[in-house]
């Protein structure tokens, strides 16, 4: 039996080997099988298949998963079985892919070392047991079962590991050919000895020389012989990641537009998650076909969020945020405007509510524990109730997600009749969609993103590398904690090879070695200065001889890039070709003159609509919004704005004011007696929660005690009420004019003493309420007490005199002293509130300490600041 072994990846003269006899052709991946155009066929699927024939199987994630943790839980001592399967996974799949003989290591290793060997005998004899082997192991048991030698031809894996080296000369058959890049650069340290094991194994090594003809051939010899610079290669700088991205993009699409095929250009990142996001963000605004075939984790897609949330729901049973995200997500919309309006008022968080509503969630209402089958019927019913399926089908990634969440159903019910609990199920539910991935942008066709593992002997006309920074290119060594490099060389000096730091170095730039044989025409590098902080070139580019220059201006690639530079020209285009830009300039030239010296206009509240003040209905907070801020009151009053109504979770502001002033005006309604004002308290707060509707809050017995006795305490200070004072009735309310203005409102309490009518109005804050701006523009001018004074005096009693009108503080128990304005200030605050009106003018003029906007809802509307004191107004 003969078998040849050629030190070179010469892919000329692999395509010659395949066409001179009837080989079975092994590539590393299916973009070098695309390069020999054969099927792609790899060592793991030979043997996966290898496997079948001796009824093993490769153990499914879930299944390897279980075992891991019942071998933790037989081998170590923890409380925490899955951290420690995650601290020990790293070096466990270490020992399994370097076929080291457990009770060797158990015998050598640190007691660390020596309890992961352990925790690896445990696994696999597991294993073994269910007649599954795993995944890092595959290549040994493959090679330790029978089998048919066959004829292959392998091309592309030029950094074979010791455990591919075992089963490739164990399946190889006569005449069977291998390509191994080896030279005497010790970046080929291991190549050199996996050449010469195999060569004790019987295989031939064959001469093959010739010089260099490709680009990425050349590119080679200079890399190993650091030669200077190459034609065919160049480097750009970028100041960040997304003007790399955007400008590597750019150049993409002017190629497709040229003709180039999509598949005769690839795009290379060593961490392509890390640039994949942004990758994929631009290509979409670009309009351009990526694909990116990194795995994104089932629990990172819409739909594994969405299971999440279910889970969520049924374990807790239906809490309102919850159940409100599930509902409303993506992939379901059950919930209808006008449902998810009624929900908002009413927050349902039980079952019967919801059902109330109109929702009917009977479905999700599972029960403690079932059967494994059983848990996976339930939840295959309701991804069918909410069609599941069809709404993940607008997304590629959705539906690969979706379907790989099925395969795991399966697994998820065996074994069929065991009994779990609920939570049982769910942890199985969320550990599988941790484990499982999917790629991030799945498809066929267009230009793909890659890492260089992933491309060894392929060929592509361009390639563009991005992130060619030190710490991306090559990527940092890690260490393993639970298995460190020390552990490892104490190991090695055992005679049990385990991959060093060194060799992973090696391995780096035996890596980057095969990037640079991929192109045929041009291999781009690019880079930005800055990523978390200034970044350096990456050695392999100084070894290069590349020298990386600045970036050449990049053409506009996209609507959304064309509509900038056209606003920046104050120009739009003069046809049709975008329906955007028009909108887009009129609301730029919006936003300069709000921003800009110019005077207020239409969407800073100057509307130069005129309305009559004579026909509007004002009450003192509205009077007071207008002295504040025009805008304020304009934007409620006149556009009607709202926030949504939300149910009350918790006792807001408002309504404990509202809880206050109802306890008080029940209190003392009637009371002749004023010692009885305090003996009505509780009976009065009480009926208070009813008129209110006070929702149920947490604590609210012992909360309630506390609010009592803050109103105790208020109404037993002096300045509550006086000893000589009637009072006359709360909650007075009343409609008169003020000035040529309708007002109305409420007045708190009147009482009658002998020096005249006390005027009070309950504030449960410590302070007194802001008033309307004076002439330097603070808030300062307080209108309501005179306006309540002015009302008592003409219109409520006539002919009596107030002798004093005053804010009381219930949380302070004292009077909020407060200025009381002259007649001719408040005639012209009236004055210029009916100029406003009359002019349509309401500017965003808050006051200048902006107590205005304390509360205000508008802020997203009038989008007050800095812009402000452009305009002379307040910033």
């Amino acid at each position: 039996m003969k078998r040849y072994l050629y030190l070179v990846s010469s892919q000329r003269l692999c395509q010659q080997q395949k066409s001179d006899s009837n080989f079975r052709v092994i590539t590393s991946s299916p973009q070098a099988a695309r390069t020999l155009k054969v099927s792609h066929y790899s060592l793991e699927a030979l043997a996966e298949h290898i496997l079948r024939d001796n009824s093993l199987r490769i153990a499914p994630l879930l299944q390897s998963s279980r075992l891991l943790s019942v071998a933790v839980n037989n081998v170590i001592e923890t409380t925490d079985i899955e951290a420690t399967k995650r601290a020990l996974d790293s070096g466990l799949k270490a020992i399994l892919r370097a076929g080291i003989d457990t009770d060797v290591v158990a015998k050598v290793g640190s007691f660390r070392t020596k309890q992961i060997a352990a925790l690896a005998k445990n696994y696999t004899n597991l294993l073994r047991e269910q007649g599954i082997v795993d995944s890092a192991s595959v290549f040994w048991q493959a090679s330790q079962v029978k089998i048919r030698r066959q004829s292959l031809l392998v091309y592309g894996y030029f950094n074979p590991r010791v455990d591919q080296l075992h089963f490739l000369d164990a399946i190889s058959g006569d005449g069977s050919v291998m390509l191994l890049p080896c030279n005497e650069s010790n970046i080929f340290s291991e190549n050199q000895k996996a050449a010469s094991w195999l060569q004790k194994q019987g295989w031939e090594i064959q001469e093959w020389k010739e010089a260099p003809l490709t680009v990425g051939e050349q590119l080679q010899a200079c890399f190993l012989q650091g030669t200077s610079e190459h034609a065919a290669v160049t480097a750009h700088i970028y100041p960040h990641i997304e003007a790399e991205v955007r400008g590597v993009l750019a150049r993409v699409k002017s190629l497709l537009h040229e003709g180039t095929p999509a598949n005769e250009i690839v795009l290379v990142a060593r961490d392509d998650a890390f640039y994949g996001s942004k990758v994929l963000d631009v290509a979409q605004e670009y309009n351009l076909p990526v694909r990116a075939f990194y795995g994104v984790p089932l629990n990172a897609t819409r739909l594994g969020a969405w299971v999440q949330l279910l889970l969520e729901v049924i374990q807790e049973k239906f809490p309102f945020e919850s159940t409100a995200k599930l509902l409303s997500h993506p992939l379901c919309t059950a919930l209808s405007t006008n449902v998810w309006q009624e929900a908002r008022k009413q927050h349902p968080s039980k079952l019967l509510e919801w059902q109330n509503l109109g929702v009917n969630l009977a479905l999700l209402d599972w029960c403690y524990e079932d059967t494994r089958a059983n848990w996976v019927e339930k939840i295959q019913d309701v991804l069918n109730k909410y069609q599941i399926r069809s709404c993940a089908g607008r997304w590629a990634k959705e539906i690969v997600a979706y379907y790989k969440f099925q395969d795991a159903l399966v697994d998820l019910a065996k074994p069929e009749d065991e009994v779990i609990s609920l939570e049982e199920f769910a942890a199985d539910i969320i550990g599988t969609l941790a484990l499982l991935t999917v790629p991030a942008q799945p498809g066929r066709g267009g230009v793909e993103l890659h890492t260089p593992l992933s491309l060894f002997g392929a060929t592509y006309k361009y390639v563009f590398v991005l992130g060619a920074v030190e710490g991306i290119l090559p990527a940092p060594i890690q260490d393993d904690p639970m298995l460190d490099f020390y552990e490892r060389k104490q190991l090695r000096q055992q005679g049990l090879k385990l991959e060093d730091a060194a060799t992973s170095a090696r391995r780096e730039a035996i890596s980057f070695y095969a990037l640079l044989q991929i192109p045929t025409e041009r291999i781009i590098f690019s880079y930005p200065q800055m990523l978390k902080d200034a970044t350096i070139p990456s050695p392999y580019l100084t070894q290069l001889g590349i020298n990386a220059l600045e970036a050449p201006p990049k053409p506009v690639a996209s609507f959304e890039e064309a509509r900038r530079i056209y606003l920046r020209q104050n120009s739009v285009l003069s046809d049709d070709s975008d329906d955007v830009l028009p909108h887009a300039f009129h609301a730029w030239q919006v936003e300069k003159r709000r921003s800009g010296a110019e005077a207020y206009d239409e969407y800073d509240g100057v509307i130069g609509l005129p309305l009559d003040p004579g026909t509007r209905v004002f009450s003192a907070s509205q009077l007071t919004d207008a002295g504040q801020c025009a805008f304020k009151w304009f934007a409620n009053k006149v556009l009607r704005l709202q926030e949504l109504e939300e149910a009350e979770l918790e006792l807001s502001a408002l309504l404990r004011g509202n809880l206050y002033h109802r306890s008080l005006e029940l209190a003392v309604l009637g009371v002749t007696d004023l010692t009885q004002i305090t003996t009505n308290l509780e009976a009065a707060f009480l009926q208070a929660e009813q008129d209110c509707q006070l929702p149920v809050l947490s604590a609210w017995e012992a909360r309630r005690t506390e609010h009592l006795q803050i109103l105790n305490y208020a109404c037993s200070q002096p300045d509550f009420i006086k000893q000589e004072a009637q009072i006359l009735q709360p909650e007075t309310k009343f409609t008169a004019q003020w000035f040529g203005l309708t007002v109305t409102g409420s007045i708190d309490r009147i009482d009658r003493t002998p020096q005249g009518l006390v005027l009070l109005d309950y504030k449960t804050s410590s302070q007194a309420p802001p008033g309307v701006k004076d002439e330097f523009g603070k808030a300062n001018i307080d209108i309501q007490m005179s306006l309540y004074a002015h009302v008592a005096s003409t219109n409520l009693f006539p002919g009596e005199t107030v002798q004093d009108a005053y804010y009381y503080s219930l949380t302070k128990g004292e009077k909020l002293s407060k200025k009381q304005p002259s007649e001719e200030t408040l005639q012209a605050i009236a004055e210029k509130i009916k100029n406003y009106l009359q002019k349509g003018y309401y500017p965003v003029e808050p006051d200048i300490n902006q107590d205005a906007c304390r509360y205000c809802a508008y802020d997203l509307v009038c989008r007050k600041g800095v812009r402000q004191s452009r305009k002379g107004g307040n910033s």
